[in-house]
């Protein structure tokens, strides 16, 4: 019994492989269709990446003629002018839009340009930039049509990232009355856009790291470094804007608060 049993399933299981196989083949798309929806699905690139690196071997061909000794400099060490805190928006590349040398940029990117104090990753950044490094510039850029800042505008559950938005809602909430002031649903985006890289700015000069570096390099050279600036980047218009802030200023109000280096105690 236990033998038929066994026969029976092992027949049906046969049986219903040879449906399923049969039912995949009259449903396969043709194979000029199947190259097209892979094509699709790579939205023009490689599969196996050979673009880049055909494109890699062309751009380190291209800069051993502009300058032979090029790789050669660049294998030592590197020596960064800018620490750049970015969005990982695809339309912002900041070596191209920037138009600076190769090597000036040390960056940092992520969702919204943000600098949060629980984020090891932008505050190992941070320091190892400021301490190791030595930038003369710490740039915080956001930009127009930002996908994070448009997400947390909404009253919506966004998932696991939304844990990370929040920190755009505070911003929200801090420039509440400055945000319901200002008309129309485009030019709030634009205004939050601006009030966010402001608050990241902020966020920076925070850090412990970045205040002892000012505060040494003041004390050396009556001038303290590093410069924080905070940007923002029209794509629509190919055009970066510098935020004019005064930090001194912005920062006179809660000076008791977040000053780890008071004057009085040096």
């Amino acid at each position: 019994m236990i033998v038929s049993l066994l026969r029976t399933r092992a027949a049906l299981a046969s049986t219903t492989r040879a449906a399923w196989v049969a039912s995949a083949r009259s449903y396969s798309a043709p194979a000029k269709d199947k190259v097209a929806v892979i094509a699709g699905a790579l939205n023009g690139s490689d599969p196996d990446l050979k673009d880049i690196l055909e494109g890699n071997g062309s751009w380190a061909a291209e800069m051993r003629k502009r300058n032979p000794t090029f790789f050669d400099r660049i294998a030592k060490a590197q020596y960064p002018r800018y620490l750049y805190i970015g969005c990982c928006d695809a339309r912002v590349d900041p070596t191209v839009l920037m138009k600076v040398d190769y090597g000036d940029l040390f960056i940092h990117r992520n969702v919204g340009n943000l600098v949060v104090g629980s984020d090891l990753n932008v505050n190992s950044a941070i320091e190892f930039a400021v301490t190791k490094l030595k930038v003369p510039h710490i740039i915080v850029c956001g930009h127009y049509d930002c996908g994070a800042v448009r997400g947390s505008g909404k009253q919506l559950d966004h998932g696991i990232i939304e844990n990370w938005l929040r920190n755009i809602r505070d911003v929200q909430r801090l420039h509440h009355k400055e945000l319901s002031a200002v008309e129309g649903e485009e030019n709030k985006h634009r205004k939050l856009v601006e009030l966010n890289v402001r608050e990241q700015c902020l966020n920076v000069l925070k850090t412990g790291s970045v205040q002892r570096a000012r505060m040494q390099s003041y004390k050396e050279t009556g001038f303290a470094i590093p410069r924080i600036h905070g940007l923002v980047f029209d794509p629509a218009a190919g055009q970066l804007t510098k935020l004019e802030v005064n930090w001194t200023e912005e920062t006179k109000e809660f000076d008791q608060i977040y000053n780890l280096y008071p004057k009085d105690q040096h």
